[in-house]
């Protein structure tokens, strides 16, 4: 049997704006679970580090697959995760950055790269074996312009996610919930700050367009006035 997410299904996405560029929110981070007075040294928190639908959506037909890059403290600190949860489950002391490296089916072959810092420590107060500390933000993929097979993709991604097993289990309930209101503005931003760039870039080709056709104009104007010396002199 499969558990689905308590969450409402997500109203906003994907976004598509006029110039055809869709906008999918996704959500990452870390939850950490101190273990006590009595954990060992090396092993005082259960942490998770993962990347998600915005409201928990099933984001396999997507995303191929998530690297962590986990301290190279570790064992096996590069962590491959090719279907949901992409999720991390480890046991540590100290904080340091995770580098996340996400890869899309269909889409660009470079993915996008995200950075985040796990957090074990609560701002104020002591820690709490009751309360996890959760480092989390909602973000979102931005595709230009999206070819037919990754569009069909992420329409399939509006799905719950299904039962991703106990350690899922454990940090589901404190994910933060979307607010589609203040969503909707920070993707209507963010698709207008892609038109911007957009609109930037073909100002600056029509430019160098504009500058290339003035020397050939000016090559042109001085091709006559050059005289071609026989062969041999």
């Amino acid at each position: 049997d499969k558990v689905q997410s308590s969450a409402p299904p997500n109203a906003v996405w994907p976004l598509r704006d006029k110039e055809g560029n869709v906008t999918v929110p996704f959500a990452y981070g870390t939850i950490a679970f101190w273990q006590g007075k009595r954990a060992q040294e090396y092993q005082t928190h259960k942490w998770h580090v993962y990347v998600r639908g915005a409201n928990n959506e099933d984001l396999t037909p997507l995303i191929e697959r998530v690297i962590f890059q986990l301290h190279p403290s570790f064992n096996n600190p590069t962590r491959v995760i090719d279907t949901a949860p992409f999720h991390v489950c480890e046991l540590g002391w100290g904080e340091f950055e995770i580098t996340i490296r996400i890869f899309f089916h269909d889409g660009p072959e470079q993915g996008l790269e995200i950075k985040h810092m796990l957090k074990l420590f609560p701002r104020v107060g002591e820690p709490s074996q009751k309360k996890p500390v959760v480092s989390e933000r909602h973000d979102e993929f931005v595709f230009n312009a999206p070819n037919e097979g990754l569009l069909q993709r992420i329409g399939m991604c509006n799905t719950r996610m299904p039962n991703g097993g106990p350690a899922w289990a454990t940090i589901e309930p404190f994910f933060s919930p979307l607010n589609e209101h203040e969503e909707l503005l920070r993707i209507q931003a963010a698709q207008r700050r892609v038109q911007a760039e957009i609109t930037l870039v073909k100002e600056e080709l029509e430019n160098e367009e504009q500058i290339l056709s003035f020397l050939q104009d000016e090559v042109k104007k001085l091709e006559p006035s050059i005289v071609k010396k026989p062969p041999g002199t």
